[in-house]
């Protein structure tokens, strides 16, 4: 009998997997983490255009004060030193701008200070508002209070029963569209539209920012760091520039070993894969899984992905991120406008003299001009003429919504639904993964193949914190 070379076999360099390498290996075990970049975590690392750090994939946290959940997630894995420099001082972090009618919208820290300040701007809404929050707050720290108590290993129960869509919940709470575009306005943050959301889903996400959020100096580029530094104390092997291309199983078909596109096999006693569940079952035996569950994952719908401008700006007045939108309904009914008329979504990190700010505009593969006939890192017949002109109008765009904010804005680069498909590897470019659709079943982190685990954003939901939160479930799971 072969003794496997490793404890755990993790697939993908992301945070989740990253954080899922640390907790088995503070049990004491053998772990390898496989990441397909030459890099980990390379859109959480951000990178850097004209001596312009540019943080790609790390905007802010949420549940970041002293008695936060992503404190307590962090302390667990031994990162809590990560947040020292997490900026607490802020009033706002999240700014909402509408057009028409003109409106503008700073959302404060802490739940009771939330509420009064809607309340002062909705008075004839006060009620629907403290109906809404309530029911929110009520979701989200049953979800909190699920990792805190016992790493998540209740929050099944809780997934069982979504209270109804996000939608239906701002039509009970008011009529006002300025008030329900305000509301769902964090549903930027995860891609999927009111009406197929649970508002569960939205208090797990948007709850942690209504609780306390804040920026962190160094931003995606220090998660990086401190996540190096403990993978190796702990004596995690980090093979990067290598690609899994087939798990294997054994006779009893339990997992076995993965297979790297050189034909290299590493056996594992365990593997927790966190790539896109669509890219999971490309690498596993076609009679691995049911028809049932394959037919349900083939299903999983992505979220859109985004053309993103990176750029500098000297003359930012202002740290945190901010919402723009035309008009409030187009937050929930963007894919019915042209790319240029869609919300923005607009990061200006501490430190904007050293540090990029990056502008997000939600978009899909169909909108890239030929990018049907495009295979992996391939690029259509004038696709950076397409760019750079649609980039430009985009900042003319943020010239005219926010110049007092964010004036003076210079375009370094742009990316597009195709550099993300390739740069995430993600079927379709999507930034958060597949959709959290009040109609889907909630992927699980054991799998019916004994041995072979999922977590990352498709888990529990995405963003770093969301990813952490995955990590610990899988954890609850295998232990």
């Amino acid at each position: 009998m072969t003794i496997p070379k490793y404890d755990t076999i993790v697939i993908g360099g992301g945070v989740s997997g990253l954080a899922c390498a640390l907790l088995r290996a503070h049990k004491g075990e053998r772990v390898a983490v496989i990441e397909r970049s030459a890099r980990l975590s390379p859109t959480l690392e951000g990178f850097v255009r004209r001596g312009t750090y540019m943080d790609s994939g790390f905007h802010y946290a949420g549940s970041i004060g002293h008695d936060g959940l992503l404190r307590h997630l962090l302390h667990k894995l031994g990162l809590s030193g990560l947040l020292n420099g997490a900026a607490h001082s802020l009033d706002t972090v999240d700014r909402v701008r509408f057009l028409r009618p003109a409106f503008d919208f700073s959302f404060p820290q802490g739940w009771e200070t939330l509420e009064q300040r809607l309340c002062q701007v909705f008075p004839a809404d006060g009620q629907g508002v403290k109906s809404f929050l309530t029911e929110v707050r009520g979701l989200w720290e049953q979800g909190r209070t699920a990792f805190v108590q016992d790493c998540g290993r209740s929050l099944g129960m809780l997934f069982t029963s979504s209270g109804g869509s996000l939608q239906e919940a701002l039509d009970r709470c008011t009529g006002n569209p300025v008030l329900q575009g305000l509301l769902s306005s964090h549903a930027v943050l995860y891609g999927t539209l009111a009406k197929e959301t649970s508002l569960l889903f939205h208090s797990q996400v948007a709850g942690s920012y209504y609780e306390s959020a804040g920026l962190i100096e160094g931003g995606g580029r220090a998660w990086v760091e401190a996540f190096q530094e403990a993978l190796s104390d702990a004596g995690v092997e980090l093979m990067c520039a290598r690609k899994v291309s087939r798990i294997h199983l054994d006779d009893q078909r339990g997992f076995a070993a993965v297979e790297l596109e050189t034909g290299e096999r590493l056996s594992a006693g365990r593997c927790i894969s966190t790539a896109h569940p669509k890219l999971t079952l490309e690498m596993v035996p076609p009679n691995a899984f049911t028809p049932a569950y394959r037919r349900r994952v083939r299903e999983l719908e992505e979220t859109p992905s985004a053309v993103v401008l990176y750029g500098r700006c000297p003359s930012a007045t202002f740290s945190g991120n901010l919402i723009l939108a035309d008009e409030p309904h187009t937050i929930a009914d963007w894919m019915r406008l042209p790319v240029e008329a869609r919300p923005l979504f607009v990061s200006s990190p501490v430190g904007t003299a050293t540090c990029g700010v990056s502008v997000i505009c939600p978009a899909t593969l169909a909108d890239v001009p030929g990018s049907g006939d495009c295979g992996d890192g391939e690029r259509p017949e004038g696709y950076r003429a397409w760019k750079m002109e649609l980039g430009d109008r985009l900042v003319r765009r943020l010239a005219g919504y926010a110049h007092d904010l964010v004036g003076g804005f210079e375009l370094l680069d742009v990316a597009t639904p195709l550099t993300f498909r390739d740069r995430l590897s993600s079927p379709k470019g999507g930034l958060y993964g597949v959709k959290h659709r009040l109609v889907d079943m909630p992927l699980l982190p054991r799998t019916s193949v004994k041995g072979l685990y999922l977590s990352g954003q498709a888990v529990v939901a995405p963003g770093v914190l969301g990813a952490l939160c995955a990590s610990f479930l899988t954890e609850s799971c295998i232990v």
